[in-house]
C-alpha cells in the first residue's frame, strides 16, 4: 500500500513538471507585462456599484477601457476576503486591455448586509455571483468567468448546485476545502462569541502568518486579516464546515480551466490537477512561477482568455502550457 501510494504522489507531482525551457518562456512573458499603472479603483474607467442580493448589497468594480484589446469582458472573483490592493499586479496586466467585473463577496468588509438574516454559505455567495451577472445583463454576452482560491471554490460550488453559470470558466488555484483547522472549525468557532474573536484577532493573525516565507504571500494574508469584518468570517467559516470540493464535482459538465502555477503554504498544487481529473471536461494549465508573480499570472491567464471567444476554447498563446491529466 505505502509503494503505491508514494507511486501515486510521484505520478502526481509529475503533472507539475515543466521544461526549463517553458518555464523561462513564462518567465519572459510575465515580464513583459510588467509596466507602472494606477490602482483600479481610482481611475476615470472604473465606476463601482453596489448590486442587490439577497438580504443586502456587495461591491463590484466596473472597469472599462476606452480601447479595450479584448473580444469579451471579464469578471473577476477574488480569493476570501481579498482586498482590491491585493490584485495590484493582476490589474496591471489587464489595464487598459480588458473590460473588466471585479466582485467583492459577501464575506467582504464592502458588502452591507442584514446581520440578523444574511446566510454565508457556498450556495448563497454563488447566487450572489449570477446576482452580478445578471445585473450587468451580462447572462446575454460571451464573458469569462475567473476565480481564484476561494472565488474559484464559489464558482465551482454553484456550477454543482447548478445557481451559476459562465460561457468560460477559469477556477485559479481552487480551494477544495477551508483550510482552516476542522477542529476549530467544528468544535471551537460555533461557541465563540464574535467579541471574543476580536480579542484573539493578533493571535489569529500570527497562526495565519505562521510558515509564509513569500514576502509577497505574507503582505497579502496580512492585508486580509487586518480588513476582516470578523462577524462575516466567523459566520462563513461556520457554514463551510462540511464544505469539499473533491468527490462533488464529477457531475459538472461544463469545460472547466483549473489554472496554477506558484506553490505557497495556502495553496497545495497537486490539488488542482486532482480537481481538474475529476472534472468530465476539465483541462489543467500549468505555468511554473515564483509566488510573488502569482497575481500577475492571473492576470495574464484572463487576458489571453477574453481576447478569443467560447468557440475558440483554449487561447493559443496557452496551448502549450496545457497539461494531459488522467481520466
Amino acid at each position: 500500500m505505502g509503494k503505491a501510494n508514494n507511486k501515486a504522489q510521484q505520478e502526481d507531482k509529475s503533472l507539475l513538471d515543466i521544461t526549463p525551457e517553458l518555464e523561462k518562456k513564462v518567465h519572459d512573458i510575465l515580464t513583459d507585462t510588467e509596466r507602472e499603472v494606477p490602482n483600479f479603483w481610482e481611475i476615470d474607467t472604473t465606476e463601482s456599484f453596489y448590486v442587490p442580493v439577497d438580504d443586502g448589497e456587495i461591491k463590484v468594480y466596473h472597469i472599462k477601457p476606452q480601447n479595450p484589446v479584448s473580444k469579451r469582458p471579464l469578471v473577476f472573483i477574488p480569493g476570501w476576503g481579498t482586498s482590491g490592493i491585493g490584485f495590484v499586479d493582476f490589474y496591471e496586466v489587464i489595464h487598459d486591455k480588458v473590460e473588466c467585473y471585479y466582485v467583492e463577496t459577501r464575506e467582504k468588509s464592502s458588502s452591507k448586509l442584514d446581520r440578523k438574516r444574511a446566510k454565508m454559505g457556498m450556495y448563497q455567495k454563488a447566487k450572489d455571483i449570477q446576482d452580478v451577472i445578471n445585473y450587468f445583463e451580462l447572462d446575454k454576452k460571451d464573458f469569462v468567468l475567473q476565480g481564484t482560491c476561494w472565488g474559484s471554490a464559489i464558482i465551482l460550488q454553484g456550477l454543482v448546485e447548478e445557481v451559476i453559470d459562465a460561457p468560460t470558466i477559469i477556477a485559479h488555484d481552487p480551494m477544495h476545502t477551508l483550510w482552516f483547522p476542522k477542529w476549530f472549525l467544528r468544535y471551537v468557532s460555533p461557541i465563540l462569541p464574535v467579541f471574543v474573536v476580536k480579542m484573539i484577532k493578533p493571535i489569529l493573525k500570527r497562526l495565519q502568518l505562521r510558515g509564509m516565507n513569500e514576502e509577497v504571500q505574507r503582505r497579502r494574508a496580512e492585508d486580509v486579516v487586518v480588513d476582516a469584518e470578523l462577524w462575516k468570517w466567523k459566520r462563513v467559516a461556520d457554514s463551510v464546515i462540511d464544505f469539499e470540493l473533491f468527490g462533488n464535482v464529477s457531475g459538472i459538465t461544463k469545460e472547466i480551466f483549473v489554472t496554477n502555477g506558484t506553490k505557497d503554504k495556502v495553496h497545495n498544487q497537486i490539488t488542482y490537477p486532482k480537481i481538474a481529473s475529476e472534472l468530465p471536461n476539465g483541462r489543467f494549465i500549468f505555468m511554473k512561477t515564483d509566488e510573488s508573480r502569482r497575481e500577475r499570472l492571473m492576470g495574464l491567464i484572463g487576458l489571453e482568455f477574453s481576447k478569443i471567444t467560447k468557440i475558440d476554447s483554449v487561447p493559443p498563446s496557452l496551448r502549450e502550457f496545457e497539461v494531459n491529466i488522467p481520466r
